[in-house]
C-alpha cells in the first residue's frame, strides 16, 4: 500500500524553506561587508583586485583597453572608480564591462559604469534577461523588489 504524503508536513517545510530563504536574501542585502572599502591590489600580472571588502570585482588590464569583471552594488561604483585610479589606472579605459552572473550583487552599477566609460556589457546569452530585465527576470531575486536595478 502506498503512504500518502503529510500534508501538514509538507506545508510546514515549505513555510519554513521560504522563511529561510527570505531571511538570508535580507541579511545578504544588508551586509556591511558589500560597501566597506577594501585596498586595491595587483593579484599577478595585469590582474587587479579592485572590490569592496565582501564583494570582488577584477580588472585585467591591456594596451587596448582594460576589463572589469563584475559592477557589484550601484552605491560601490564610485568605490571602484577609486580603486581602479588609485592604482594609476584611467576608469575611462575600461572597454568591457563583464559580469559573472546576474544577481544583482554582481551587476546592479552596470548601467552606471557603462553610463560613466562607454564600454561594451558582456553576460552569459542566459542571463540576458534578467539583466536586461533589470532583474525582474532573475530566477532567485525576482521576486524580491529590493534586488532591482537599472536595466541594461
Amino acid at each position: 500500500m502506498r503512504r500518502q504524503p503529510n500534508t501538514v508536513w509538507l506545508t510546514f517545510a515549505a513555510a519554513l524553506v521560504a522563511v529561510i530563504g527570505f531571511a538570508s536574501t535580507s541579511d545578504a542585502q544588508d551586509d556591511p561587508e558589500w560597501t566597506q572599502p577594501f585596498p586595491a591590489f595587483r593579484i599577478a600580472g595585469n590582474l587587479y583586485y579592485v572590490g569592496s571588502k565582501g564583494l570582488a570585482n577584477y580588472l585585467i588590464t591591456t594596451p587596448q583597453g582594460h576589463i572589469l569583471i563584475n559592477s557589484d552594488l550601484e552605491a560601490n561604483v564610485p568605490m571602484i572608480r577609486a580603486s581602479v585610479e588609485n592604482l594609476g589606472f584611467s576608469f575611462s579605459d575600461i572597454k568591457i564591462l563583464l559580469i559573472s552572473h546576474a544577481h544583482w550583487d554582481h551587476n546592479a552599477g552596470s548601467a552606471t559604469i557603462k553610463a560613466l566609460t562607454g564600454a561594451t556589457y558582456m553576460v552569459m546569452d542566459a542571463d540576458v534577461s534578467a539583466v536586461e530585465s533589470g532583474g525582474n527576470m532573475d530566477f532567485h531575486y525576482g521576486d524580491v523588489s529590493a534586488s532591482f536595478y537599472w536595466p541594461t
